[in-house]
């Protein structure tokens, strides 16, 4: 099974509104001969063992809403990739402002942007270019950790890889890092503030 248990209870709780509103009357042969159905139209699966995580789930998902006429439902599964994209993009930008000081680091997205021909606020990027955005954000955060900090890799112990859990911790001109929930998580509201603008 590659779902989640989180995501497999959201399936099933859908599919339970379907069976009640669509097949109130049909057997448990008929309902999982429709279920199978519309997950192969949905994602080309017949079972939700081979369903993966992200766009198969999300289609799946935005298929079952719309067939019980939920389209809030609907419109949230159908930019389920744009908004995943672009949570990556706010953790890296707060990223960045950890890396680099928060008074500099919305300056320095502000900067890729500009050089990238982009709106100045990452909320205002269209939805096709928001992975390109993402990757941009990234490279510049691997610069800055190999610039800033001079990190060389995982091997010994500095990961350059993008992590939306990961803190960084500015010292001086030490840079060190924590994955996960962490006290000191909160970023300062100045740097909030300008990324939200």
């Amino acid at each position: 099974m590659m779902l989640s248990t989180k995501q497999q209870a959201m399936f099933w709780v859908l599919w339970g509104k379907v069976e009640r509103e669509e097949f109130p009357s049909a057997s448990p042969f008929e309902r999982d001969a429709a279920r199978r159905a519309i997950m192969f139209r949905a994602c080309g699966r017949v079972s939700l063992k081979g369903v993966n995580q992200s766009k198969e789930f999300d289609r799946l998902m935005a298929a079952v809403a719309a067939i019980t006429g939920d389209y809030r439902a609907m419109s949230y599964w159908s930019i389920a990739a744009e908004r995943r994209t672009a949570h990556m993009i706010h953790e890296c930008a707060r990223q960045i402002g950890e890396i680099v000081g928060e008074s500099k680091g919305w300056e320095y997205c502000q900067a890729v942007f500009e050089q990238a021909r982009l709106p100045a606020s990452w909320i205002d990027i269209p939805d096709a270019l928001l992975m390109s955005t993402f990757q941009m954000l990234d490279t510049h955060r691997r610069r800055l950790l190999k610039r800033e900090g001079g990190w060389l890799g995982a091997r010994v112990g500095q990961p350059l890889g993008f992590c939306a859990d990961r803190h960084y911790v500015r010292r001086g001109l030490a840079i060190s890092f924590y994955d996960g929930a962490h006290p000191a998580s909160a970023p300062s509201p100045h740097f909030y503030a300008h990324a939200h603008a």
